[in-house]
């Protein structure tokens, strides 16, 4: 089997229009790995990649799911695989691009997701993390599960204190993601962080231009609440502050651009794990020299 070919990074990097070279080059498909584009009717806040914009390159994972569903990362992860498997039967590159390192991590590793679910002691261990704190929760991890506790960063609250439950309930350990069920190459798209921050906060600014607000409004008039799945993504959920704190829409804007900044902090940060990535200055290159590049080093 070919390697799987991952295209990815922080948000705002380039990472669609690579991987669109990319699977011009190399006979490929597009499989997204983001966790909000998903969701159909969620384009202009998500920096959805538009029809027009695929240059005729099949894309996967993306409008897949209503506004008014859930969709968990064991969903993604099998319908990734499908995805995956189908793309290869037709001798075709798998291309994974996306940010959301949870959906990466559930597509290359053989993770679990579908063990058995605790409401009590899930609400439990909030509870207690509300009282100690994150680094002692970490640190109660790390009683249980050594293991998960050394890949598993203290600030990652919700995987630690799943984690937690996982070891205590008898669920598969961490230790799942050692083997990746893929042979993979990973290229990370890599900016200097003051030029990222000043792209994430012009891209906010399009978003705005392009009418974010409507499409949030036109989404509130269909019921959808800011208590559902899909309006937790940043640039959706900061409009309920309007309502809650009234926040003007000057400081809402300045809230979504804070808030992604830190995100793609985040973001940067997890991808340091993968210590096989081969890192991408992305600056002053365009999106077609970057896949020639990647094309060429796939071979090796």
């Amino acid at each position: 089997m070919k390697p799987l070919l991952i295209i990815a990074g922080a948000t705002g990097t380039g990472k669609s229009d690579i991987a669109i070279e990319c699977a011009k080059i190399m006979n490929g498909e597009v499989v997204s790995a983001d966790s909000m584009q998903i969701y159909r009717d969620l384009d202009i806040g998500t920096a959805k990649v538009l029809p027009e914009e695929m240059q005729g390159i099949k894309h996967h994972l993306i409008d897949i799911v209503s506004p008014e569903e859930s969709f968990t990362v064991h969903d993604y992860q099998m319908a990734a695989t499908d995805c995956i498997s189908d793309i290869i039967s037709r001798g075709k590159l798998p291309i994974l691009c996306g940010g959301t390192g949870l959906y990466i991590n559930s597509v290359i590793y053989d993770m679990s997701f579908s063990g058995t679910y605790d409401k009590v002691l899930r609400e439990k261990l909030i509870l207690e993390y509300n009282e100690i704190g994150k680094e002692k929760m970490h640190s109660r991890l790390a009683e249980l599960d050594k293991e998960a506790a050394a890949r598993l960063h203290p600030n990652d609250v919700k995987r630690v204190i799943r984690a937690i439950e996982k070891a205590m309930t008898g669920g598969t350990k961490e230790k799942d993601m050692e083997h990746p069920r893929y042979p993979y190459k990973m290229y990370l798209t890599d900016f200097p962080r003051d030029i990222l921050y000043q792209r994430i906060n012009t891209r906010v600014d399009k978003m705005m231009r392009n009418g974010l607000e409507k499409e949030i409004a036109s989404l509130l008039k269909r019921g959808i609440g800011y208590d559902r799945q899909c309006m937790q993504a940043i640039a959706y959920k900061e409009w309920a502050l309007s309502e809650t704190e009234s926040l003007t829409r000057e400081e809402i804007v300045e809230t979504i651009k804070k808030n992604t900044r830190n995100y793609a902090k985040r973001q940067i940060t997890w991808f340091k794990q993968y210590h096989d990535a081969t890192y991408i200055p992305v600056i002053d290159r365009s999106a077609r020299e970057i896949a020639a590049f990647i094309a060429e080093d796939y071979k090796k």
